[in-house]
C-alpha cells in the first residue's frame, strides 16, 4: 500500500456567493471574481468551503446548491428568506468533519408576501458523504424549528425572530454558539458533537426592540446585521429603526447600534452600550483582532429621502467606545453589509443611490481594519466583480473562522502535522495543547498523532507570564484501515456470447467496502495503474463504475481518499470472471393493495426461500433489481420494502465469490378491500355494551381471519368500557393483513356535584358545580326545555322549591337536581277565600333552615305578634283585631342562627 498527503490551510470562509449570482474566491490570497454562482438574493446568503478553500455548498436560505452548482438533494424549501438580512449561516458539526448545520431565518414581516405565516428560525443538517460526496440534507433532519420568542406573547409568537443571527466557537473549544435576538432577549444555542441543543441560553437586556410594524407592513426593528467578535467577547447589533417616526423628522432616523459583552463559555449577553443613534444603520463587522468595530449607516431627510451612506469606526480599546466614533467615508452608496475575509480585510456591499439596486459591479474594501481611524486605508467601489451585481448582503461565517491565529497542515495519520502562528510576535512565550494530552512550547511545532480522529488544538500566548485567552481549532486526523490483501473482484461472465474469455462488465463499486471497511466518510476511485491514480490530484479521472476489463485477470488500482482530498492510499486488486453454477427457479411474491394498481412488497421472506432452495449460508448477499442488466452488475438494489405495480423483477446472488444465474421474481398483487383503519366511537353509557366490527362492512366476511387485541377471533366483539381495541384483519391464503383501531369512549351524563347558595333575603344566588369538563356545558332553571345558559350562576332566585338542569353536547341525558331556598311571600290576602290567607316564610326541608321564631312589626316598628316555629302563619290580626292593608316588617330567626329581615304587604 502506498500512502500520500498534501498540505492544508484554514480557508473554510474562502469562497463567497452573494447578490445577483456574484461570487469571490480568496484562496489565492486576493479576491478573484466568480461567475458560476446560482444565487439571486437581495440580502442574506451563506457559503462554506473545506480547509483548502474548495467550495462545499452555498444557500440564500431556501435553496441549497452543491459545489457543482446544482440543487442539493432535499435542498429545497428551507425556511430562510432572501429578504432577511442574515437569512442563513452554516456551522460545522463538531467532531463530525463532513456534517454541517444550516441555520435559516425567515422574513420578519408581511411587506413582500401577504398571508404567508412567518416561521422564524430553523436548522437543517447536511451530510457531505451523501450524493457521491457532493452532499445532501439528511432526511428527517430538515427545517427543525427553534423557539426564539415567547410563545405566550401574541406579538412575538406571530413574528418569531428578527433578521439577525451570528455564530462563534465557544470558550470550551469543543462547541459553537449560534445567537439570535428578539425584543429584549438574546437566544444562544449550543452546537456540539451531539447536535443542536434546542434549549437556548436566554439573556434579558435593558432595552426592548419588539416588532414595530409600519402601515405598509414593514418591521422596522428587524433589519440590520448582528456579529459576534472573532475572539468571542463582544456582540454588535444594528437596528435600522426603533420608532415609527413622524412627519417632522421622518421614519428613518431612529436607528441604533448597540454593543454588548458576550461570554463565550456560558453564552450570556450583558452590559448594554449604545454607541450610535439617530440614523439608519445596517452592516456591522469587527476587525480580525477584535479591537475595532465598523458599521454602515444611511442618512435620510425628514421626507425619508436618502442623502448619503456613511462608514464609521469604533475603537473597542477606548473606555468610552461611543465617543471613539470616527467617520471613515461618506458617499452616495447605500449602507450595505460589512464582512471580514480570510485576507484580514473587511469588504463592504451596497450600491450607489443612482443605480437603484439594478446594476452595480463593485465592492468597497477596508484594507487595514486594525489601524486607527486616521490611518485606515479604505478603497471605495474598488473590487470589481463584473459581470455580476452587488446587492445589500454578504455571506456571514462562524466568526472564529476569521480569527486566524494559527494554521495547521498535513492531517494524515502517521505523518507530522505542522502548526504555524499567524501575525506578529505579540507574546513572550506560548503553549500548544494538541488535544491528545501532549503539549509544546515551540513556535512552529510538528506533532504526530497516534490515532485518527478529531482533536481540539489550543494555543495560549503569555505576556509578562500572564496567560491570554486561548484560541482553538478542530483538527481531524485521517487514517484508513488496511485493505484486505490479494483481493479479487469476481463477476459472472454471462454478458456476452463467450462465457470463458475472462472479459465482462464489472461494477467496481462492489469492491468499495473492501477498501473502506464500510466507512462512508471515505471515497474510493479506481484506475488502471498507480501512476494515473497519483497524477489525478483533483480526483476527477477515475474509471467509470461500470468497467469492462481489457484482459483476463487484469489488475486495477484503488485510490482511497477522504472527501477533502487531504490524504490518499493506493492498493492493487484483480478482476476475475466465473460462470454460473446453478439456476434459480422463478419465484412469485404476493403484495397487498387496496387498489389494483400498486402494492407494497417485502423481500425478506423471499430472500430466505432462496437461501433454503440453494442451501446458502447467511453470508450470502441477495439483492433485487428492476432491470436485468442492473442485476447482472449489482447496480441500484431495491430496498426490502418496495412499492410497485404487478411486474417482473430480477434477483442477484453473491456467495463466497460463486456466481449464480440471475433469478426472476414475479410480483403479483392481491386486492385488499379499501377499509377505514381508524374509528373513534363515542356513545352514552346506557348504550353499552357496544358491538365493534360491524362498521367495517365487508362484502365477503368469510374470506378473512379476525384477530382482536382482546384475544377473540370473531368478526365482531362486544365491549363494556372505554378503551383502544385493535383488529388484525387477515385475508385468507395470501398473508395480507391490515390493522384497524377502534377508540371507544363511554360518555357519562353530566352530574351536579354541589350547589353553592348565597341568600340575599327574599332572593338567592346559585353557583352550580359539576363533574363535566365539556366547555359546552349549559344550565337551566325550573324548565327542562330552557332557556339554557353557559354560566353556572343564577342570580335573584326567589325562595321556594326549584330544579336545576344540566346538559352538554356529548351527553345523551340531562342531569337534574332539586333544591329548596329560603324566601317569603311578597303579600297575603286574609279574606278566608282559601288563597293566600296566611303569611309565613317558605318551608325548607334542610333542618339547618328550620324556623326558630317569627316577629311581625308595623311600619313604625311596633311588635304586633310573635309566632312560634310550628305556626301555620299570621292571619293578619293583632290582639284579635284585624290589621289594615299596609306594609308590615318581619324578623325571621332560623335554628342555624341566621336572621332575615324584610317586609311584605297585607292586602284586603
Amino acid at each position: 500500500m502506498i500512502f500520500t498527503t498534501k498540505s492544508s490551510a484554514q480557508k473554510e470562509a474562502g469562497t463567497w456567493y452573494f447578490g445577483d449570482r456574484a461570487g469571490l474566491n480568496f484562496s489565492s490570497g486576493s479576491p478573484v471574481p466568480l461567475t458560476n454562482g446560482q444565487l439571486q438574493t437581495i440580502e442574506g446568503s451563506a457559503t462554506i468551503s473545506d480547509r483548502d478553500g474548495n467550495l462545499l455548498f452555498y444557500t440564500q436560505g431556501n435553496t441549497v446548491f452543491t459545489r457543482q452548482h446544482n440543487i442539493m438533494p432535499n435542498g429545497e424549501e428551507l425556511k430562510g428568506n432572501v429578504s432577511s438580512t442574515q437569512s442563513a449561516i452554516i456551522v460545522p458539526r463538531p467532531g463530525n468533519p463532513l456534517k454541517y448545520f444550516i441555520f435559516t431565518v425567515d422574513k420578519p414581516d408581511y411587506f413582500r408576501i401577504q398571508n404567508d405565516p412567518i416561521e422564524g428560525v430553523h436548522y437543517s443538517e447536511v451530510d457531505m458523504t451523501l450524493n457521491s460526496g457532493r452532499g445532501a440534507i439528511i432526511p428527517n433532519r430538515k427545517n427543525i424549528h427553534l423557539v426564539t420568542y415567547d410563545p405566550n406573547d401574541p406579538l412575538e409568537n406571530e413574528y418569531k425572530s428578527s433578521e439577525k443571527i451570528s455564530s462563534v466557537i465557544s470558550g470550551n473549544c469543543i462547541s459553537y454558539w449560534v445567537v439570535t435576538q428578539l425584543s429584549n432577549k438574546f437566544y444562544a444555542f449550543n452546537v456540539s458533537s451531539e447536535g443542536v441543543n434546542s434549549t437556548p441560553v436566554i439573556s434579558t437586556i435593558p432595552t426592548s426592540f419588539p416588532p414595530l410594524i409600519t402601515d405598509n407592513n414593514l418591521n422596522l426593528t428587524a433589519p440590520g446585521y448582528m456579529k459576534i467578535s472573532p475572539d468571542g467577547k463582544k456582540i454588535a447589533i444594528a437596528f435600522t429603526g426603533t420608532s415609527l417616526g413622524n412627519s417632522s423628522n421622518g421614519t428613518k432616523s431612529s436607528g441604533k447600534v448597540y454593543l454588548y459583552d458576550f461570554n463565550d463559555v456560558t453564552g450570556k449577553v450583558t452590559n448594554e452600550n449604545l454607541i450610535l443613534n439617530n440614523t439608519y444603520p445596517y452592516g456591522v463587522e469587527f476587525s480580525a483582532d477584535s479591537k475595532k468595530l465598523y458599521t454602515t449607516a444611511n442618512t435620510y431627510n425628514n421626507r425619508d429621502q436618502l442623502q448619503s451612506g456613511e462608514l464609521y469606526q469604533f475603537d473597542l480599546e477606548r473606555i468610552n467606545i461611543g465617543a471613539s466614533k470616527s467617520l471613515i467615508n461618506t458617499s452616495n452608496n447605500v449602507a450595505g453589509a460589512l464582512q471580514l475575509a480570510i485576507d484580514g480585510k473587511i469588504y463592504r456591499a451596497g450600491y450607489p443611490q443612482s443605480s437603484g439596486a439594478v446594476h452595480h459591479n463593485f465592492l468597497s474594501v477596508i484594507n487595514n481594519p486594525e489601524a486607527n481611524a486616521s490611518s485606515v486605508d479604505y478603497d471605495h467601489n474598488s473590487v470589481d466583480i463584473s459581470p455580476r451585481d452587488v446587492k445589500l448582503g454578504l455571506p456571514p461565517f462562524v466568526q472564529s473562522l476569521l480569527n486566524n491565529n494559527f494554521d495547521a497542515e498535513n492531517f494524515c495519520l502517521g505523518e507530522a502535522t505542522k502548526f504555524t502562528i499567524n501575525g506578529g510576535v505579540n507574546y513572550d512565550s506560548i503553549k500548544w495543547e494538541f488535544g491528545d494530552g501532549t503539549t509544546s512550547s515551540e513556535e512552529s511545532p510538528s506533532h504526530t498523532y497516534s490515532e485518527p480522529g478529531t482533536y481540539v488544538v489550543s494555543l495560549t500566548k503569555f505576556i509578562n507570564n500572564i496567560p491570554q485567552d486561548p484560541v482553538c481549532e478542530e483538527v481531524t486526523i485521517i487514517g484508513f484501515d488496511q485493505a484486505a490483501q490479494n483481493y479479487t473482484l469476481t463477476q459472472c461472465d454471462i454478458s456476452d456470447d463467450d462465457p470463458d474469455d475472462g472479459l465482462t462488465d464489472f461494477n467496481l463499486q462492489i469492491a468499495r467496502d473492501n477498501f473502506t471497511g464500510g466507512d462512508n466518510n471515505i471515497k474510493v476511485l479506481f484506475y488502471e495503474d498507480t501512476q494515473s491514480a497519483q497524477l489525478d490530484d483533483l480526483n476527477q479521472g477515475g474509471l467509470p463504475d461500470i468497467y469492462r476489463n481489457t484482459s483476463a485477470g487484469q489488475t486495477l488500482v484503488a485510490k482511497v481518499t477522504d472527501y477533502d482530498n487531504e490524504c490518499a492510499s493506493y492498493s492493487e486488486f484483480d478482476l476475475a470472471t466465473s460462470s454460473s453454477v446453478e439456476p434459480i427457479k422463478v419465484q412469485t411474491l404476493i403484495g397487498c393493495s387496496t387498489n389494483s394498481e400498486e402494492a407494497e412488497f417485502n423481500f425478506v421472506s423471499i430472500t430466505e426461500e432462496v437461501r433454503i432452495e440453494l442451501n446458502l449460508n447467511q453470508n450470502t448477499i441477495i439483492t433485487f433489481h428492476e432491470d436485468k442488466n442492473e442485476a447482472l452488475l449489482g447496480e441500484n438494489p431495491l430496498s426490502n420494502n418496495y412499492f410497485s405495480e404487478e411486474k417482473t423483477i430480477y434477483l442477484r446472488v453473491n456467495s463466497d465469490q460463486a456466481c449464480y444465474s440471475l433469478g426472476i421474481l414475479n410480483l403479483e398483487i392481491v386486492e385488499f378491500p379499501e377499509i377505514q383503519q381508524e374509528y373513534n366511537l363515542q356513545s352514552c353509557s346506557d348504550n353499552f355494551p357496544l358491538d365493534l366490527g360491524n362498521e367495517i362492512g365487508l362484502a365477503t366476511p368469510g374470506d378473512f381471519l379476525y384477530e382482536w387485541s382482546t384475544g377473540q377471533n370473531s368478526p365482531t366483539i362486544q365491549v363494556n368500557e372505554s378503551g383502544t381495541f385493535i383488529l388484525n384483519l387477515i385475508r385468507k391464503n395470501s398473508g395480507c393483513s391490515i390493522e384497524i383501531e377502534f377508540q371507544v369512549e363511554k360518555i357519562e351524563a353530566p352530574e351536579i356535584s354541589e350547589i353553592e347558595i348565597t341568600n340575599e333575603g327574599s332572593n338567592n344566588t346559585l353557583n352550580v358545580l359539576t363533574n363535566s369538563i365539556d366547555q359546552n356545558t349549559v344550565f337551566a332553571l325550573d324548565d327542562i326545555e330552557g332557556p339554557y345558559q353557559s354560566s353556572p350562576i343564577f342570580q335573584n332566585v326567589p325562595g321556594g322549591s326549584h330544579k336545576i338542569y344540566i346538559k352538554n353536547d356529548q351527553a345523551c341525558e340531562i342531569g337534574a337536581q332539586e333544591i329548596s331556598l329560603y324566601g317569603h311571600p311578597a303579600f297575603f290576602t286574609p279574606n278566608n277565600d282559601g288563597y293566600h290567607d296566611l303569611w309565613r316564610p317558605f318551608d325548607i326541608p334542610d333542618p339547618d333552615y328550620a324556623l326558630a321564631g317569627i316577629f311581625i312589626f308595623d311600619r313604625y316598628g311596633k311588635l304586633l305578634i310573635q309566632l312560634p316555629p310550628n305556626t301555620k302563619g299570621w292571619d293578619g290580626t293583632s290582639n284579635g283585631k284585624p290589621m289594615p292593608s299596609d306594609d308590615y316588617w318581619f324578623e325571621v330567626r332560623l335554628q342555624n342562627g341566621k336572621v332575615f329581615n324584610g317586609h311584605f304587604s297585607l292586602v284586603r
